[in-house]
């Protein structure tokens, strides 16, 4: 297989076609809902192996799509992408990309900028949430521990915060991750975490806050959860809710982010980047490097130890997805993001001021950004079965979680094309089902 004429005309169709299919997803449903099974037949007859994929994926440019927190990339990041799978750089060792590299540091530093984080700050690009919440976690426990820190640590968190908490203190092997209670907006509730510090005093690790939670999108109290912490690491999961800082009418919600030891921040969620491409960012950079401390004379060189990506990060293979934001900010600035964030968060708004006045609908709270909860005035048995109803029509999709132990409906406005028709729709196709 060569870059030779064929491919080259393949891969000219591959783009017209993908071009005609998110111009015309509106006149597909948003999922073709198949079973498991049915999908394994599907796979293994076609003769045309891009269409099944196309036509069989979930449509996340439709605008109808309301659902996980994974976005409809915009197209000149998905150009980033197909140039940096057909360079296939590697930014974890200098010689292996010195460009992806420098790019890659580049956008670290503009992201810090955003959060008014100091020159001496260090950060890098990781796969997702996930992987920088641990990060942000193994970088406290090197302070913790040059600190003199002994015993059995703690992690505070709160009780909306992103299983991957959990997952990173089981990975760091330590034993305790103490849920502090939400108040009435679903954020981190400041009295008791001020007791539980009182009552865990040292052996606190750190305290992990949430901008942006998976549930309900609430941002917990930076400022004050910072004020009540004192010198105790403090790790904010920004994941969601970072790309704020690129709005005036938004970033309002991450006061005091600024502050943080670390936090996390997915451009590949609000800042409609192609899977993957998260980022940790930590104010005081010598954590960062002390957490990934290693000899590897055969990757790291001396002489390049500033610029090797990997002595920060627990990736050796490291793919230079840094590309496709830099390329995206290059060609077209800020702008496309603040319009897109302010955009999703209207519509948003929309919706919650939609169930407010019926009387089949109720909020759950209500929204400061793109993620809202309902529910269908009925049981928790009944709002699960609808979700489950629509999702299958193709008309819209959804999700559904539990909050504060009730079932509830949930969106996320994520595609800067979803429209008050899209919403007012999708409220109709529940309210027919329900019939």
């Amino acid at each position: 297989m060569h870059f030779d004429p064929t491919m080259r005309d393949l891969t000219h169709k591959l783009v017209d076609t993908l071009f005609d299919h998110v111009e015309q997803i509106e006149s597909r449903p948003v999922v073709d809902w198949k079973t498991a099974p049915e999908l394994r037949d599907v796979i293994r007859d076609t003769n045309d192996p891009i269409k099944a994929i196309l036509d069989h994926s979930i449509q996340l440019h439709h605008p109808a799509y309301m659902g996980h927190q994974v976005c409809p990339p915009f197209p000149s990041a998905i150009l980033g992408d197909l140039l940096i799978s057909t360079l296939n750089q590697s930014t974890a060792v200098w010689e292996m990309s010195p460009i992806g590299t420098v790019i890659e540091q580049e956008i670290v530093r503009w992201l810090a900028d955003r959060a008014g984080y100091p020159p001496e700050s260090l950060g890098t690009a990781v796969s997702g949430g996930s992987a920088a919440n641990l990060t942000g976690l193994l970088a406290a426990r090197a302070r913790w521990r040059a600190r003199g820190g002994e015993g059995s640590p703690v992690i505070l968190a709160s009780a909306d915060t992103h299983y991957s908490a959990a997952r990173a203190a089981a990975i760091m092997d330590i034993g305790d991750v103490i849920k502090i209670e939400t108040d009435d907006r679903h954020r981190m509730n400041v009295d008791a975490l001020e007791r539980a510090l009182r009552a865990h005093g040292a052996n606190v690790l750190a305290v992990v806050a949430t901008s942006g939670s998976t549930a309900t999108g609430a941002f917990d109290e930076l400022e004050k959860i910072r004020e009540i912490a004192g010198d105790t690491w403090l790790h904010v999961d920004a994941a969601h809710g970072a790309s704020v800082l690129l709005s005036e009418k938004l970033r309002h919600l991450v006061a005091g982010l600024d502050r943080a030891d670390s936090f996390s921040w997915d451009p590949h969620k609000m800042l409609w980047m192609p899977l993957s491409l998260g980022a940790i960012l930590v104010r005081d950079g010598q954590w960062l490097r002390r957490a990934f401390e290693a000899d590897a004379p055969y990757l790291f060189h001396a002489e390049r130890e500033l610029d090797n990506l990997g002595a920060v990060t627990i990736q050796c293979s490291k793919r230079a997805d840094a590309i496709k934001l830099w390329l995206t900010l290059r060609m077209f600035g800020t702008q496309p993001f603040t319009e897109a964030l302010d955009k999703v968060t209207e519509i948003t708004r929309y919706q919650y001021e939609q169930l407010a006045a019926s009387d089949d609908f109720e909020p759950m709270h209500e929204p400061e950004f793109n993620i809202l909860c309902f529910r269908y005035r009925g049981s928790d048995e009944q709002n699960l079965e609808l979700r489950e109803r629509l999702i299958r029509t193709g008309e819209a999709w959804i999700t559904s979680t539990v909050l504060k132990g009730r079932r509830v409906l949930r969106v996320t406005m994520i595609n800067p094309r979803t429209e008050r028709t899209h919403v007012d729709a999708m409220l109709e196709s529940l309210r027919r089902l329900a019939r």
